[in-house]
């Protein structure tokens, strides 16, 4: 906007230039300043200092030449310019330019890349939580290099004392500032955070007075309102934040950019070259920097390069170098506006390269439970099911009945039923009442959405019975309505945001009466596969043949037959501990058969997993009477063959892993015989039997690609996130609010706990009386 109203715009028109006189700028330019240092002071409210501490040491010298390399390649490459083009050698004279120059083009904004991060959700995934603590040392980093640089390109005599003075000055503030303004909060307050306007004038004025000592000292009093703001206790300085925060971010500071652009003149760029030089090679350089990143550590090189793509971001810190060079006469008019140009070019490419590296169904929040290994031991299963039709309905019923193994653990359902609608442009998720399951049509974009409904109705009344029927068991219903090309991004996304520990797909092909797989849409098979690629958690694609409820859950009416079937994988391993978890049902018994195969000497780290995992399971189900375990030997593909055949029909259910990727001498035999991939050799043989009648079902353990621990050892910090937040690294603000909730969790805990005992107390001695 401040271009636009300046001289590169409507400030060439007369009439224009009239209304709004120069003379006029200068009272401007003072509240945007002013917007400037209280924003200044909001960052430092913001930032957890505390956070650094946890870097590693090898991060910290990363992050450092990666904020060094830039500078010193921009300074070369500035001085190289002024011997390449003539009508630069007026500015030979002023060695401050190329410096400021350089460090207006290298220094990151951490606030701007949490904002990027932000915008495309990724501030939760792993890139994200690589890039903020590196951008937070960056960005301090910018700090002590714009502090350092700025004495010494307005008075190189004196800029040693300033250095000094300022250092001297920061000091302070931590060790006698700090804690006298913690005391005179603490004596001063009634301990309810209920502060009074007092205090938010003794902030305003703190500011400007450690502003006004920052800028008699000879350094910029941004210096002094940000170290005002670091130096502010906890609990003040999130009031703070509530009261002042859109005042000065959302009102103030546009005016600040508005001034920043109505300098700018593009007609005194002489060399247009020079912008589409400067922007590639800063992406260049900055990118390069951060590669070594992947050399010393197991992190994807795509990760290094999008961490290098994100450091090249650009905020108020490169403005105010560019905005502090012009004042004092180091930048020329071409020299600010073809800095402040390359800067606007570069922060417009970050964010559409960064959405286009990781698109939104390539994108996980990590939460614990993300497969059933890892929710074994947890009191809560999270289960994602997808609906084709009402034919899924009683099979996936049944499967989520035995897949509640205690009365005591909490099985939490969420249902979807999938809808497609090839003309609707968008994406559209009905959450439905379970107190009102009718479903009534919903009109999105003004449009009505014309497909039956009774369907629908027909699955969320199933489900809400089946809640009704069943202890601890919670069920949401949901209908997405979108085209089937992008209802895989839909099902993710929703396991992403539901935390699930398995998502179920039914099978794209139904079971007849003569048993027989007959195909319902040929759309599903991309679905499933697509979600396969793609899910943030483990998937199930159930094949059902008759798997319905009936009162067989219950040990007096008979007993449920289940077999895993176990090779060998993480698959495998997945599988198995579903069904040992199925196994804690009355009523149920299961049989795990491991095929062994006599040509397995070529995989000794493989079996050394599996074995673990077969002895965990075997030593704590030892005196388990309904758990069995045989094993078999097999020496070629016939006889694994055979051996799934004899066992075809002694169970109601089959357990398999889809083991993808995973090949053995034996199954490699098989790989010209699979119909369904999704299905894997095993599930695929089980489901292509026309004389079957078990159910199968074909589990995959979801696989991070990025490995967590090393990104522990680089930022020296646990992943922290809670229920719908996103980790907001460095942020004082989500850590006082992140303790404040986890206090009152505990509160309520103990409150809850105190009922319960008083009730006991209660019962005792009604009992004695």
């Amino acid at each position: 906007g401040g271009i636009l109203l300046g001289p590169s715009a409507l400030g060439k028109i007369v009439y224009f230039s009239d209304l709004f006189p120069k003379r006029n700028i200068v009272t401007v330019e003072t509240l945007a300043y002013m917007a400037l240092f209280l924003h200044m002071f909001l960052v430092g409210l913001e930032l957890d200092l505390t956070a650094v501490g946890r870097i590693s040491k090898k991060a910290i010298i990363l992050t450092i030449s990666g904020l060094l390399f830039p500078f010193i390649v921009g300074v070369a490459f500035f001085y190289s310019l002024l011997e390449s083009f003539d009508q630069y050698r007026i500015q030979v004279h002023n060695i401050g330019c190329g410096f400021l120059w350089a460090a207006s083009l290298t220094v990151t904004s951490f606030p701007a890349i949490g904002r990027i991060l932000c915008d495309l959700k990724l501030l939760n995934s792993e890139i994200g939580r690589l890039t903020m603590p590196i951008a937070l040392i960056s960005d301090l980093g910018s700090w002590i290099l714009v502090i350092i640089l700025i004495p010494f390109c307005d008075n190189p005599a004196n800029a040693l004392y300033v250095i000094l003075v300022t250092i001297v000055y920061v000091v302070a503030s931590f060790y006698l500032i700090r804690p006298f303004l913690g005391w005179m909060v603490h004596f001063t307050s009634d301990g309810n955070n209920n502060y009074s306007d007092c205090y938010l004038c003794f902030a305003l004025v703190g500011v400007v007075l450690s502003a006004f000592t920052t800028d008699i000292t000879g350094t910029h009093p941004i210096v002094g309102s940000f170290v005002f703001g670091l130096i502010m206790p906890n609990d003040i300085a999130l009031v703070l934040m509530d009261r002042f925060g859109y005042f000065i971010s959302g009102l103030l500071m546009p005016v600040f950019f508005t001034v920043a652009g109505l300098r700018v003149d593009i007609f005194k760029i002489t060399k247009w070259s020079l912008v589409f030089v400067v922007v590639p090679l800063l992406f260049t350089v900055k990118i390069l920097s951060f590669l070594p990143i992947s050399l010393f550590t197991n992190i994807h090189s795509k990760d290094s390069f999008a961490l290098g793509l994100l450091m090249t971001t650009k905020g108020i810190w490169a403005i105010l170098v560019c905005i502090t060079a012009l004042d004092k006469g180091v930048f020329h008019a071409g020299d600010y506006a073809v800095t402040v140009i390359s800067i606007l070019l570069m922060n417009s490419i970050i964010a559409p390269t960064i959405a286009t590296l990781y698109k939104r169904t390539n994108l996980f929040i990590k939460y614990n439970s993300r497969t059933i290994q890892e929710a074994r031991n947890k009191t809560e299963l999270r289960i994602l099911v997808c609906i084709h039709s009402y034919c899924n309905v009683p099979g996936i019923l049944k499967l989520l009945e035995i897949s509640h193994g205690s009365r005591h653990n909490q099985l939490t359902v969420f249902a979807l039923h999938l809808v497609d609608l090839a003309d609707q442009p968008s994406s559209v998720l009905i959450v439905h009442d379970s107190h009102s399951p009718r479903f009534e049509e919903t009109k999105a974009n003004g449009a009505h959405h014309d497909y039956d409904s009774s369907e629908t109705d027909q699955i969320v009344t199933a489900f809400n019975e089946f809640e009704k029927t069943n202890d601890n068991v919670s069920v949401q219903s949901l209908t997405t309505l979108s085209p089937f090309t992008a209802m895989h991004g839909d099902i993710c996304s929703l396991a992403e945001d539901k935390f699930v520990a398995l998502l179920i797909l039914p099978f794209h092909k139904h079971t007849t009466k003569e048993q027989s797989l007959e195909e319902i849409i040929s759309s599903f098979p991309n679905i499933n596969q697509n979600v396969l690629d793609n899910a943030p958690c483990s998937v199930g694609i159930f094949i059902d043949r008759g798997f319905e409820v009936t009162n067989g859950s219950d040990p007096d009416y008979g007993v449920h037959e289940i077999a895993m079937v176990f090779i060998g994988g993480v698959d495998d391993c997945e599988a198995l501990y579903y069904a040992w978890r199925m196994a804690r049902k009355p009523g149920v018994l299961l049989t795990v058969i491991r095929l062994l195969e006599t040509d397995s000497r070529d995989q000794r780290k493989s079996n050394e997993l599996d074995d673990d995992c077969i002895n965990d399971f075997r030593i704590q189900t030892s005196n388990d009477d309904f758990i069995i375990y045989e094993e078999k030997i097999v020496n070629d593909g016939e006889e694994l063959i055979e051996a799934l055949k004899e066992m075809e029909n002694k169970f109601e259910l089959f357990i398999v892993g889809r083991r993808d990727g995973l090949d053995s001498p034996i199954t490699s035999e098989l790989l010209d015989r699979i119909d369904y991939l999704e299905l894997g050799i095993i599930g695929d043989l089980l489901a292509a039997s026309d004389s079957a009648t078990s159910s199968i079902l074909v589990v995959q353990q979801f696989v991070n690609l990025i490995d967590n621990k090393v990104i522990e050892d680089l930022i020296g910090t646990q992943w922290l996130s809670m229920d719908r937040t996103a980790m907001n690294f460095g942020s004082r603000r989500m850590l006082m609010a992140t303790s404040n909730t986890l206090w009152m969790y505990s509160e309520q805990k103990l409150k809850e706990r105190h009922d319960v005992d008083e009730g006991d107390v209660d019962d005792g001695d009604g009992g004695n009386r």
